[in-house]
Formats: C-alpha cells, structure tokens, sequence
C-alpha cells in the first residue's frame, strides 16, 4: 500500500510548485527525441512533456544524451544525432529554452520559461580522444559522466540496476585526464553509474565539486546503483548533491509502494548531509522504453517508473510535506539545491 496522500498536503504542494522551480537533473529526453523522430514522429516535447512540466512547475531539466548499447559502434554519431534532435525540436517552442550558461538558466527562470541542459550520460563515444570533449562544449553539452553502468576507455560503471554486484576497477588515466578537462571547461561531473572504486577516484582527482544526477541511498534501498553512506558524505563535503531516482529497481519500491520508497530515500539523506545536499533527478524511463518499442514495432506495457509522468512529481513533495518536511526543505530539494548548483559550476572561473 502506497502513501495515501490528504488533499490539504496536495495543495499546500501545488502552491510550492508554482511559486518556486522545480529541477529534474536526470531525463534521457535527446534520446528520447531522436527514437521518436525515426518512428516519424514530431515536437516531442510538445505533445509528450510540456503540459506536465508546466503542471509541475519544472523549470530546468538536465537532459541526458545516452548511447545505447546497440549504437556504440557509431556512438559519436548518434551522440551528435541525439543533440541535433532535440536541438530541433525545441527552437520553436516559446516555453523552452535550450541552455548553456549560469546566465541563461537565470534568465529562462526570470522569464518564466523551462530551461533544458544537454549532458553526455557517459563518454564511451569519445574513446580516449578528449579533444572531441571540446567539440561536445561547442554544441552546447555542458556535463558529462565517465561512464553508463558499463566499461570504457575511461572508467568502470557499475551494475546495472536489476543486477547485485561489486564491479572492480577505477579511473583510467585518460579518465582523471578527461575529469580535469571537464573542470577546465567548467562542465560538471556527474558520478551516478560510476563504481565505488571510480568514485574514489574521482574523489581525489576532482578539484570543483561533482554531483549525482540520479541515485538514492544504498542504505534504504541496497542497489550498487545507490550511494553508500560515506559515499553520500563525501558527495556533500565538496558541495555536492545527489537527485533521487525514480526508478522501482532503484528506488526499491517492487511492491507499489512508489511513495513511501522515494520519501524514505529523500528523509534518510537529509537526515545524513541535510537538505542541502538532495534534489529531484526522477530518470522516468517509460516513456522512453515506448518509444523504442514503438520504433521496433513491439508493444511496451511495463512499469518501471515510480511516476507516471512529470505531472505527479508535485505528489512526491506533498507526501514530504505531509510526514513532516519543513515546506523549506522541500522548496529546496525540488529545485533550489540544484539551480544554484547549475548557475555557480557553469560559471567561467
């Protein structure tokens, strides 16, 4: 049984989602795009997203571009269709804004309209070749992970999520390399899918703070996909911060219980790095699962999502609300946290 919310918490949500942005720091919507473009489809974020980010208050999304596996042989080509795909699809849309700086979320939020961050999900495409990280700035990507739960020419991911595993190995030399590439261009790093001993690593080699765009708390819910405690430590003391995943297989809701999962996963981390240190980053996937399935001619009738859609992301802050989150904390977790976070490492030093 899943938290049954009451309508005062509802509201009280509502209010908090209109009057303050809302962040989702992880959504595969480049890839997204471009599968439903080859099934001949067009203005995805029209007709699929808009209306529930509006719903929702969502004011910056932080999408990734994700090669698949099937398209690693031409990963640096898809990676470019991805970015091309969304590129177009949102240039015509009045409350969308594709950006690229500090300065530009700050005026898409001053003009009321929903900023979208481009992000590699893992630089397998690239190879060991780090000039191409350049290019990947100068069309407008500004983050990336080393890796997806797979290994590369520079670093080791860890299992995937339905998997209960310790992969071994850390940063390659061209992996710290390409850390502080990212730094010298000040793109963020971001260490969700990466293994514990490349989030070592990392914790030595990097010198501007990291974040997890995507995980919860390995302690409430035991996925190598979660952080651990220390983990989760170590992210806040350099100012970073982790978004909650939506996933079930992640979240560890199996039974339904969506809600519950992801209130417990949010409480336990303020409770260990405080408030500050915790942002939404949702990762819903359905949506993207359909359009691949509808590309193959198959049909997607799975759930693996704890959200339906971006719509119901205020229910997650009113159940906050209503096991009794300050309204404070909340307004920080749903997007404060991580708007100043996107505004402050963007900044040309």
């Amino acid at each position: 049984m899943d938290i049954r919310i009451s309508e005062q918490y509802i509201r009280q949500a509502m209010e908090l989602h209109k009057e303050n942005p809302v962040v989702d720091a992880h959504l595969d919507l480049a890839g997204e795009i471009l599968l439903r473009n080859q099934a001949g489809e067009r203005d995805i974020v029209k007709r699929y997203y808009l209306p529930h980010f509006q719903t929702a208050g969502i004011r910056l999304v932080i999408s990734s571009v994700y090669v698949e596996n099937g398209n690693l042989e031409w990963g640096w080509e898809n990676a470019l269709r991805q970015i091309e795909a969304l590129t177009e699809d949102v240039k015509e849309l009045k409350e969308v804004l594709l950006v690229r700086s500090g300065e530009d979320i700050a005026r898409a939020l001053e003009e009321k309209k929903i900023a979208v961050l481009l992000y590699m999900e893992g630089l397998d495409c690239i190879g060991e070749e780090l000039e191409k990280i350049d290019e990947l700035y100068r069309l407008g990507v500004r983050g990336a992970s080393l890796t997806w739960s797979r290994p590369n020419a520079l670093a080791v991911g860890c299992c995937k999520a339905l998997e209960h595993r310790q992969i071994p190995g850390g940063l390659t030399r061209a992996g710290k390399e390409a850390v502080r590439k990212l730094e010298e261009l000040s793109m963020f790093l971001d260490i969700s899918h990466l293994n514990d001993e490349g989030f070592k690593d990392v914790c030595q080699t990097a010198r501007r703070s990291f974040i997890a765009t995507h995980s919860g708390s390995r302690h409430v819910y035991d996925s190598f996909r979660n952080l651990t405690d220390e983990q989760m430590d170590a992210l806040a003391r350099q100012g970073g911060i982790m978004g909650m995943n939506g996933c079930k297989y992640i979240a560890g809701s199996l039974d339904g219980n969506y809600l519950e999962m992801l209130c417990r996963h949010i409480e336990y981390e303020v409770e260990r790095v405080g408030s500050e240190h915790v942002g939404y980053g949702f990762d819903l996937c359905d949506s993207y699962d359909q359009a691949r399935a509808v590309l193959k001619g198959e049909c997607y009738t799975d759930r693996d999502d704890c959200l339906l859609h971006h719509g119901q992301v205020p229910l997650v802050s009113a159940a906050l609300l209503q096991r009794g989150m300050d309204g404070e904390d909340v307004k920080r977790i749903m997007g404060g946290n991580f708007i100043r976070y996107f505004i402050n490492i963007l900044a040309k030093r």
